[in-house]
């Protein structure tokens, strides 16, 4: 008898100084270290863990305070090892039985689960490659106040959504209506000339010209790809998605293409009297022609827009479709009138884009531009 409890004793040390608390009867999914001010209590808070449940996956915890640097685990099964004893529901004499229990809600088929899921859930999902917290709302008509009180340990900004753990999307109950639509406002014309379909990802740019509608599965990288821009400006123009994606949503649109200026033409050569054409221009194309129909004395570019200053190139033709004789560049700037080369009259089509003087033909001396014409061709 004595020689038991020496033993005991001996063993007691080495058990409280382990640097993870996982006895035989533990099988650990995920364990975390305790930081300087954390005690039992925030622990169990934190993860939605009642205090029974942390002490039997930690077995040894001295509550309530916690040790700065050891890990204790939260997600876990315990293997009731060796025999328990519990009460018979329908006997006042203690039985000795052997179970193995798992600390999640029950009844469930759905494994591991995300931790401190709501007690009652009866309905489960595995988070799988692209899902977002939105994304699993949306594919389960839940609110977002649902999905939260259901899955309390997912934080709001949805970057510890766990891929391969199970999620609850429906608790006894509880009544699962489609969340709220945003409403949408009545449809005007932006001043860009470029519609903006709804819904959008989070804070995209606002002087976008094309959209990519996300599918479940999308990545940013793919989507960039597909579209032929960098990453790099994706994320630029999506700027909630995140450095690693992680906040990309599936339903919505998404900006793949940016306006690098709009411009248009006016019949008078200080920018007054009847506007002939708006043309708008990406900054991923190579530009566009528009034709003047002798009409043309100065054309001004709104505002909006990424094309530097003094860098929308405007080429001047001789013929409609851009053709025939070339005249040569001019250049000038968004939020600026220009008054055409020869006032309109010695040209009948434009090409537009944005480029940089110093890069041209011109400047470089690999082109040569067409004599002035003598006379008018309006």
């Amino acid at each position: 008898m004595h020689l038991k409890s020496l033993f005991v004793t001996a063993c007691l040390p080495r058990l409280l100084c382990a640097s993870e608390l996982h006895p035989r009867g533990v099988v650990c999914s995920f364990s975390t270290p305790a930081n300087n001010g954390d005690t039992c209590d925030s622990f169990c808070t934190s993860w939605g863990l009642d205090m029974a449940k942390l002490k039997s996956l930690n077995p040894g915890i001295q509550c309530p305070d916690l040790a700065v640097g050891q890990n204790y685990c939260v997600v876990g099964t315990v293997s009731t090892e060796p025999d328990i004893t519990t009460q018979s529901s329908t006997s006042v004499r203690a039985t000795t039985t052997k179970s193995t229990s798992t600390l999640t809600p029950s009844p469930s088929s759905c494994s591991p689960m995300q931790p401190g899921l709501a007690p009652n859930c009866d309905k489960f999902y595995l988070v799988s490659e692209g899902d977002q917290c939105h994304s699993i709302e949306t594919k389960f008509s839940l609110s977002s106040a649902q999905f939260y009180a259901w899955n309390p340990s997912i934080n709001a900004q949805c970057t510890n959504l766990w891929l391969g753990y199970c999620v609850c999307v429906h608790a006894p109950g509880e009544v699962t209506t489609p969340p709220t639509p945003t409403p949408t406002p009545t449809p005007t014309k932006p001043a860009n000339g470029i519609e903006t379909p709804q819904p959008t990802q989070p804070n995209m740019v606002s002087y976008c010209s094309r959209f990519k509608w996300v599918k479940s599965g999308d990545t940013c990288a793919n989507i960039a790809a597909q579209n032929g821009i960098s990453l790099a400006d994706f994320m630029k123009w999506n700027p909630a998605v995140g450095n690693n994606c992680q906040g990309l949503w599936a339903n919505a649109y998404a900006c793949v293409g940016v306006v690098g200026f709009t411009l248009s033409t006016y019949y008078h050569i200080d920018c007054t009297g009847d506007v002939h054409n708006t043309q708008t221009i990406q900054m991923q194309e190579d530009g566009a022609c528009i034709n003047t129909d002798c009409r043309v004395g100065s054309v001004n570019a709104i505002p909006q827009g990424i094309c530097p200053d003094g860098q929308i190139q405007i080429s001047y033709w001789e013929q409609p479709g851009c053709t025939g004789k070339w005249f040569g560049y001019g250049y000038t700037s968004r939020n600026t009138c220009r008054k055409m080369w020869t006032e309109g009259w010695k040209f009948k089509s434009l090409h537009l884009r944005c480029a940089s003087e110093k890069d041209d033909c011109v400047s470089k001396g690999t082109c040569r531009i067409d004599s002035e014409p003598a006379k008018n061709v309006c």
